[in-house]
């Protein structure tokens, strides 16, 4: 099978998995705990619980995958995506959806970076160009499910107050395109990946822990991968406390807020192949760089304003900042891997960005207790800025030394 061909193909898989578990998420989810009476302590909770299962989960899966192949991680991933947005359905206690999302993000946690192994091999020498062409499908389906999401309650409640009942029929959608999913990735992963002899699992657990040691040593990988955490930080945080922003204190509506979250998504779905392009051509470290301060500025932006289309310019900046770290990160790791562990290094990387994105909206919820959203967003953005600094100054030290 041709290059493109097997890219297309695990795309397609992508995207039909990732776009049910997108519609569950924003502007849905946040507002559904708020609905079900939770506090902005334990939104930021439930919002994070998901990609805290990453950081446990996707190192050893990406591992695990160099060794009992990636077609069998990838199945089971799509089967939780198939199953679990039916559990939403018979939630009725705020604090039971951490535990729905925990499970949840196992679908994730092992799917991404089993899928973007595939993708990297596939690609090989063009990893930039094919890794930024495949996070356009994730970060698309991150467009379209928060827009979906936002018409469906919008829709289900016909512009009125919504009641549990609209939650309900919006997760059986949901449920519905996961199982669709399931079907798609049972007919496609054979051809992605035609069945070979792999190790047992219990035979594999001690080259997956060498993998893991070997490539947590590697400086670069951990560096640029704390840029990727800190970048989804503040996705996180907006993923969970944006709609919330926009519907509670802006007093717009929640088809505005699955709008502004669309176009933060949209955007870096436009941008990413131009990045990717870019970040074969140049240093990479300066492309982050410079995304990680446009993240920073247009991140505590969304606090400046109540202005819809003032919000739309912040959206439009904070996705273009996305898009510039993103692509420029995980080309990088992919880069700079062994062949042989880099399952286990998109593994690693996923479980160093997954910390961001998971204690991103814990953090920002903690301080939404006691201070105002300008202060709490500031402070990120400003810790944000600092650690940037540092990163270009290890960058710029790291080359004298090369030079000399």
């Amino acid at each position: 099978m041709s290059k493109w061909r097997s890219f297309v193909n695990i795309s397609l898989v992508d995207f039909s998995a990732r776009l049910s578990y997108n519609i569950a998420r924003t502007p849905l989810l946040p507002l559904f705990a708020l609905y079900l009476g939770a506090s902005p302590a334990l939104i930021g909770i439930i919002v994070g619980a998901s990609t805290i299962t990453g950081i446990f989960l996707k190192a050893p899966s990406g591992a695990l995958s160099d060794y009992i192949g990636r077609k069998r991680m990838l199945l089971f991933g799509a089967f939780l995506f198939a199953i679990m947005p039916f559990s939403y359905v018979f939630v009725t206690v705020a604090w039971t959806l951490i535990i729905v999302r925990v499970i949840h993000g196992m679908a994730t946690s092992i799917y991404g970076p089993v899928a973007n192994a595939v993708v990297a091999n596939i690609a090989g020498k063009e990893k930039g160009k094919y890794l930024s062409l495949f996070s356009v499908i994730k970060i698309g389906t991150n467009a379209l499910g928060g827009l979906v999401g936002g018409w469906l309650l919008y829709s289900l409640s016909k512009g009125q107050e919504y009641n549990l009942g609209h939650f309900r029929y919006a997760y059986l959608f949901c449920g519905v395109l996961g199982l669709i999913a399931l079907v798609i990735a049972l007919f496609l992963l054979p051809k992605i990946e035609p069945s070979t002899e792999h190790r047992r699992i219990k035979d594999s657990f001690s080259k997956v822990f060498d993998g893991l040691k070997e490539t947590a040593k590697n400086l670069k990988i951990l560096m640029t991968s704390s840029m990727e955490s800190f970048q989804n930080m503040t996705m996180g945080a907006a993923m969970a406390f944006l709609p919330i922003l926009v519907v509670k204190e802006y007093h717009l509506s929640v088809l505005y807020a699955g709008i502004l979250w669309s176009v933060i998504t949209g955007t870096s779905v436009v941008l990413k192949p131009v990045m990717g392009y870019l970040s074969d051509r140049m240093e990479r470290w300066k492309l982050i760089s410079l995304g990680m301060f446009l993240c920073a500025v247009s991140f505590v932006g969304f606090t400046l304003t109540s202005n819809f289309y003032a919000l739309i310019a912040v959206a439009i900046f904070f996705g273009a900042a996305e898009a510039i770290v993103t692509t420029s990160t995980v080309a990088y790791v992919a880069e700079v891997a062994s062949d042989k562990r880099l399952g286990a290094s998109l593994g690693v990387f996923g479980t160093i960005a997954d910390t961001g994105q998971a204690f991103g909206p814990i953090i920002i919820g903690i301080l939404l207790t006691y201070i105002s959203y300008f202060t709490s967003f500031m402070i990120i953005s400003l810790f944000i800025i600092l650690w940037t600094i540092l990163y270009i100054t290890v960058q710029i030290r790291e080359k004298k030394v090369k030079l000399n």
